[in-house]
């Protein structure tokens, strides 16, 4: 009871004195470019880039393992680099549910291990969906 009168009390303080109060997900887009190997298990990208990223997919049982050789937000004003999405992301199984168009999904649920790929979306932390926009052979 104590606590909640004095949080009450806090924001309405904060409101009063104009106080900007942080809010989850408030902010611009994040979108986060990965560029990596995929592969088939979790063993399978160890070794093969400075971070592994799982994905698991909507209506699917099928799994997919990322070997992140680089990992960068694009556009807007974030104050989260690549590497700060994925630290976010890190405590989950699977790191990133993958939405989107089907033909985007199926690049990325399909792909042989061993495949490149440059990976880009906007990506919830909150619910740990990411968007495809698009989905490539990373730049040689």
């Amino acid at each position: 009871m104590r606590v909640t009168i004095l949080a009450l009390l806090f924001a309405t303080s904060a409101a009063a004195q104009d106080i900007p109060v942080p809010s989850p997900n408030v902010g611009p887009p994040l979108i986060l470019r990965l560029d990596g190997i995929i592969a088939a298990s979790r063993e399978g990208a160890v070794g093969k880039g400075f971070a592994i990223v799982s994905f698991g997919f909507s209506r699917s049982e099928t799994r997919r393992w990322l070997a992140v050789k680089d990992a960068r937000t694009v556009g807007g004003d974030n104050y989260l680099d690549g590497k700060d999405v994925l630290n976010i992301l890190a405590p989950f199984d699977s790191d990133l549910l993958v939405v989107g168009p089907a033909e985007l999904v199926g690049r990325v649920r399909d792909a042989r291990a061993g495949t490149a790929l440059r990976i880009e979306g906007l990506v919830d932390t909150g619910g740990r969906t990411y968007l495809l926009r698009s989905v490539g052979a990373p730049p040689e």
